[in-house]
């Protein structure tokens, strides 16, 4: 499966390449921001995150955006449908930088490289903002949680006025045996070294959640952009799970960035 998956992505980022030349950018974005994150899936202690943000759209509706952690690039130069490269990075569970004693005493999770594809769609409606849907499948190509893990999402957005965006967006994620037992799962040797209960997770659906964004345009080429998102650990990641019995089933995330458009 790994293998069909950079196949892929590999194909997805040829055919970016190949027509890069011949197509014209209507927008470039650059920009930086902080993100406050768990440590870890599950966790319920909150670190501070740098947020990049780098943005390309072209004029065929193809486009690059890297936020944060995610990239995803649309190669269906169509103004409705949707579909290219997805990936994301998730970070090592390290033990020196988790903050609960016994889960620091489980075994590292290397941070994990998500690689996909996805398929959706943006419908615009007169009065009704822009609706869209998009699925998406990943696999870790870096070695760290060795999974898959696969997400629906369908989401809402609207101007207000001239200078500002609303968005909103909701999720579901879902992980095979390998993922979840990464992140969720307890071993026999784990178990030991811990003193957590030895706990067991199967592939599942693992997390829904709702994200929201607000964009407002303060200046010509410069606008500020704010989200924020809560999930909720479901199925065997939910607190049955001794690693999220030390924390939290339900996450948040929020940040700021400050952007630039030419």
């Amino acid at each position: 499966m790994r293998q069909k998956f950079i196949t892929v992505v590999l194909s997805g980022l040829l055919m970016l390449a190949v027509g890069l030349p011949s197509l014209h950018a209507a927008d470039y974005g650059l920009g930086v921001g902080v993100a406050v994150v768990p440590d870890y899936i599950g966790s319920d202690n909150y670190d501070m995150a740098p947020v990049p943000y780098f943005t390309v759209d072209f004029e065929n509706h193809m486009n690059i955006h890297l936020v944060g952690s995610r990239l995803q690039s649309n190669l269906i130069p169509h103004p409705m449908w949707k579909g290219g490269v997805v990936g994301e990075y998730i970070p090592k569970r390290d033990d020196d930088a988790v903050d609960n004693k016994q889960v620091s005493d489980l075994d590292e999770v290397d941070g994990s490289v998500m690689l996909g594809a996805f398929l959706g769609f943006e419908y615009p409606t007169d009065n009704w903002g822009i609706w869209n849907a998009r699925v998406e499948g990943m696999q870790d190509v870096a070695d760290g949680n060795q999974g898959f893990l696969a997400r629906v999402a369908g989401g809402w957005g609207t101007p207000i006025g001239d200078r500002m965006k609303l968005g909103l967006e909701a999720f579901a994620g879902f992980g095979d045996e390998d993922f979840m037992s990464s992140y969720f799962g307890v071993n026999d040797a784990d178990s030991r070294k811990s003193g957590l209960d030895r706990y067991n997770a199967d592939a599942d659906l693992y997390e829904v959640g709702l994200n929201a964004n607000y964009a407002w345009r303060f200046a010509k080429d410069f606008s500020l952009i704010t989200f924020a998102g809560v999930s909720q650990l479901v199925g065997d990641a939910d607190d049955d799970s001794p690693v999220v019995d030390e924390g939290d089933e339900t996450q948040f995330k929020g940040g700021i960035i400050l952007t630039f458009h030419f």
